[in-house]
């Protein structure tokens, strides 16, 4: 009786070492350019605007900016390429017309309002559509900055 005991226990700790996981909701920049990416995430939650940054992504590598369920339709980005502009290119940025509040160190800011009042400066964010997704990855890449 005791081997089928421990045979039953070890049956049952395989299946759980092997059965599928449910996914991690999140939210993630991946950086397919040749250079450094700082990016910021602004959201929304419950009735209050957020805007979270400075996520510094090494070439071929990603970032998770938000770990929780992706609950909201739309989301926004904002991210530049840190290395300085060559030939007299202007500087490759990922914007919009969705404004949020920044800082020139680390952040999290509650509001997309009176930034500058605030002690922030005001950025035009890009939104994007999630619909119906509970993981969704952003990728930049030389081609398709501004």
């Amino acid at each position: 009786m005791a081997v089928f005991r421990s045979f039953f226990a070890l049956l049952l700790l395989g299946i759980a070492l092997f059965m599928p996981r449910a996914a991690e909701a999140a939210f993630l920049f991946c950086n397919q350019t040749k250079t450094v990416v700082e990016g910021a995430f602004g959201y929304r939650e419950q009735a209050d605007w957020l805007s979270e940054g400075w996520w510094q992504i090494q070439p071929g590598q990603c970032a998770r900016v938000f770990s929780k369920p992706l609950t909201q339709r739309f989301y926004f980005y904002y991210a530049r390429v840190l290395a300085p502009p060559k030939d007299g290119k202007p500087a490759m940025i990922w914007g919009g017309k969705y404004l949020f509040c920044i800082d020139n160190k680390a952040f999290k800011i509650t509001g997309d309002g009176k930034c500058e009042k605030r002690g922030y400066r005001e950025q035009g964010f890009q939104q994007v559509d999630v619909t119906n997704r509970k993981d969704y990855t952003l990728t930049f890449d030389d081609g398709k900055g501004r």
